[in-house]
């Protein structure tokens, strides 16, 4: 175990010692003793030891003084007067002076003792007194707790010199040799305690000498600066590593004042990425926006005076001209510091070199929309360049431009000529249109031009029939002889549309129209257009109305026709489009149809139309009765019956009470499947009515297959009956053959009294209409159906 009371410095320290001249702070320390011991003589009491002592001196003295001289006879035997007052001065004097020499060497040992107990006390170092030989004679009990020993006579007769390792014991030999020449010595260094822990120490060795002024002890001083070498050497390796970034990263740390008008700290990479050595910027703190780029320079002010006006975090992104003439574009970041109220005292932030960056963003920008066959720009550039255009709201034409009999082209050329083809044919586009005309390549033989200069019918006239003329004869003059033309649509930002897809599907429209017409000709966008684009608007909207609930239900009730209760109603959807407001059925169910939604609807109207009627019911309508609508394409598989089986036993509604209305058209569709499917749902005890009866097919022959329950007369005759006896002729045929075959008939679309009238003459068992009851949302329909809800709705 190699204990230790002072440090040692390690390799990656230079240990240090130096001498402090024997008198340096000699006549201070002598000054400072000499008040202590005056004024610690002060507070001394009189000691009656040294007191006695000085007594008998002085009594001792007097005999001598008064037997002296008779000794030598020279007086008689009797002591004058004056010889016995010579003998008494003399041992006065020799008393008082002994009394005080002695109490003043009593004063200064105690008071010795005292200050160097209350010292030692005070002191929060390991001290230790070394022999010339250089063995440890002592050590303070603190010093032995510093350095986790026992006792202090653990240490005792320890060689000092063995406690430092190799790295250390230079500095320190060096350090006591001075001592020992009588010279104050101090180095500091690394050591380790008694337990084996690492401390660093500031020791201090101060020569003892004798009166001789001969060097006779050394004594040792140690202070533990761990902690300090332990921060010191973080601060030095974190100082070390915040040089290296800044000396190799293209980034610049700075702080700036609050007002923009001095830096307190740039760092060294200043040079690399402005350009601008650091001291010029602390001299001329504007020297860096002397770069940027004119036109970049507002948003940067801008930015400047946000970050301190709003006390945010600030970052911009511009371009400098470096003295060289090179252009590169930077990053900054700008951090406030606030104050306790909120003020901001200063920015710190980042200046960095981002060029490679944006080298790198602009390949893979023009990667991402350039059209790697023509070098034109391809559909997602298009459709960004559009949306800029639109939201700058400026008024712009587009051009859809395809061409006529490519693939037979490209079965006859082979795929690198026709490759060849489309690549000149981007030239011609290009070259036959104005400057400003961004062309983009679609894909395929699909080509599109916005044009923002002339943005009017008859200049995009001009300019279409001009471009066809072109291709025309570029296409005669390819070498192989080809015949190229093509059809264009074209669409007005913002006549045709209000975004990209819109303006597209317009112009796409268009250009259809153009081959049916002949193909090598224009085409506006019109009405025909504007209705597909609805038509594709709203298609794309009907996931969200099922998600969030846009779709509800209206109910119109269904009357007997000579007391106007209610027998029944019939569920009506309707869309309640959050831009178009409310949308008819008319024009969303053959969308709902076409895309394959219809079933999906379908099975919600059932459900909602279901829960409204549980509802009715636990009011009181028990006998109120429900006619829902069913598609074609809900025909075609058995969930339509699955359906309407799990729908009735979710809200218990007894089967008798909901009737399920079809078209003729639906029926005809597949009239042996409907058979099946009528068959099935009939299973289930549910009525089956034929809706817009007497506008399809209307034969005897599938009322006899499909045997409904009811047959709902269409409006078309309704409207006839009071100005056509043939129609009122029919219509009573109608009722009349239904009763024979034991089906109810109702009337849709009563719309006046005298209608009603003939409808109760010719005896038609329900009737529906505007005049009795318009469609209305359920909690309209509540007084309705509270009052006048008949009885035995479903008698026959």
């Amino acid at each position: 175990m190699k204990p230790s009371c002072a440090p040692s410095s390690d390799s990656k320290r230079d240990a240090h010692n130096f001498a402090i001249g024997s008198d340096s702070f000699a006549p201070q320390n002598q000054l400072f003793l000499s008040y202590f011991f005056a004024w610690y003589r002060r507070h001394q009491s009189v000691d009656v030891r040294y007191a006695g002592v000085a007594m008998a001196a002085g009594f001792g003295t007097v005999a001598l003084c008064l037997l002296i001289p008779q000794w030598l006879r020279l007086t008689g035997c009797i002591p004058s007067v004056m010889e016995i007052t010579v003998a008494g001065i003399a041992g006065t004097l020799l008393a008082t002076l002994l009394y005080r020499t002695l109490a003043n060497e009593r004063a200064k040992q105690a008071a010795a003792t005292s200050l160097a107990g209350a010292l030692l006390d005070a002191n929060r170092e390991c001290m230790s007194l070394i022999g010339l030989d250089g063995r440890l004679l002592r050590m303070s009990e603190y010093g032995a707790c510093l350095i986790d020993a026992d006792s202090p006579a653990q240490l005792t007769g320890a060689q000092w010199l063995s406690f430092w390792n190799d790295a250390n014991s230079a500095a320190a030999a060096t350090a006591f040799a001075g001592a020992l020449a009588g010279h104050r010595t101090a180095f500091r260094g690394l050591s380790h305690t008694t337990a084996g822990r690492p401390k660093w120490w500031d020791s201090r060795l101060t020569p003892i000498k004798n009166n001789a002024g001969h060097v006779v002890a050394v004594v040792g001083a140690s202070h533990d600066v761990t902690n300090q070498a332990d921060l010191l050497a973080e601060l030095q390796s974190k100082n070390e590593l915040v040089s290296e970034m800044e000396a190799h990263m293209p980034l610049v740390f700075y702080t700036y004042s609050a007002d923009f008008k001095s830096f307190h700290y740039v760092s060294a990479g200043c040079s690399k990425v402005f350009g601008i050595d650091p001291h010029e910027l602390r001299h001329n703190p504007t020297a860096w926006l002397d770069l940027v780029l004119e036109e970049d320079l507002p948003s940067v002010r801008d930015e400047m005076h946000r970050i301190v006006s709003q006390s945010v975090e600030g970052r911009v992104e511009y371009r400098i001209r470096r003295a060289d003439g090179s252009i590169r574009w930077l990053r900054s970041t700008g951090y406030p510091v606030r104050a306790s109220d909120g003020t901001v005292l200063r920015i710190i932030g980042t200046a960095e070199d981002i060029t490679g960056e944006q080298e790198r963003i602009t390949t893979l920008d023009k990667l991402a929309f350039t059209d790697s066959l023509t070098g034109l720009a391809n559909r997602a550039a298009l459709f960004r360049e559009m949306e800029e255009r639109c939201a700058a709201r400026a008024p712009f034409g587009l051009m859809f431009v395809d061409l006529d009999r490519f693939k037979v082209l490209n079965d006859t050329l082979g795929h690198v000529a026709a490759d060849r083809l489309l690549k000149g044919i981007g030239a011609v586009i290009k070259a036959a249109l104005p400057p400003d005309a961004y062309v983009a390549r679609l894909g395929g033989d699909e080509f599109a031009v916005l044009i923002g200069s002339i943005a009017e019918k008859a200049g995009l006239e001009s300019l279409a029939q001009a471009l066809l003329a072109e291709l025309s004869r570029s296409g005669r003059n390819d070498g192989a002889g080809t015949f190229v033309t093509a059809s264009i649509g074209i669409s007005l930002y913002p006549e045709h549309g209000a975004n990209h897809e819109a303006l597209l599907t317009s112009a796409d429209v268009a250009m259809y129209a153009a081959k049916k017409a002949g193909r090598n000709c224009f085409m506006f966008a019109g009405k025909e257009a504007a209705e597909t684009i609805d038509d594709f608007a709203l298609e794309r909207d009907v996931p969200e109305a099922l998600a969030s609930n846009q779709f509800l239900l209206h109910y119109q009730t269904i009357h007997e026709p000579r007391t106007l209760s209610v027998h029944s109603t019939e569920a009506l959807i309707r869309w309640k489009h959050p831009r178009r407001g409310l949308i008819p059925p008319g024009v969303f169910v053959p969308i709902l149809e076409e895309t394959g939604f219809i079933a999906e609807v379908g099975s919600w109207v059932l459900d909602n139309a279901l829960s409204q009627l549980a509802q009715w019911r636990r009011h009181g309508a028990c006998n109120l009765g429900m006619s829902v609508n069913v598609s074609a394409r809900q025909l075609r598989g058995d969930g339509i019956v699955w359906e309407v089986d799990r729908a009735l036993k979710k809200f218990g509604v007894p089967p008798a009470q909901l009737e399920i209305e079809l078209t003729e058209t639906a029926l005809m569709e597949n009239p042996d499947r409907a058979q099946k499917v009528i068959a099935a749902l009939k299973s289930l005890g549910v009525r089956i009515a034929i809706d817009d009866f007497g506008t399809g097919y209307s034969t005897l022959k599938y009322l006899a297959d499909f045997a409904p329950d009811t047959l709902k007369i269409d409006r078309s005759f309704t409207s006839k009956l009071v100005s056509d006896p043939a129609t009122q002729s029919i219509v009573e045929g109608i009722i009349g053959l239904s009763r024979k075959l034991g089906i109810k008939v109702v009337a849709e679309g009563v719309e006046e009294q005298q209608q009603l009238d003939i409808l109760r003459g010719v005896k038609c068992d329900f009737v529906q209409g505007f005049f009795l009851c318009r469609p209305q949302a359920p909690a309209h329909l509540e007084r309705v159906l509270d009052l006048r809800v008949g009885e035995a709705a479903f008698s026959i």
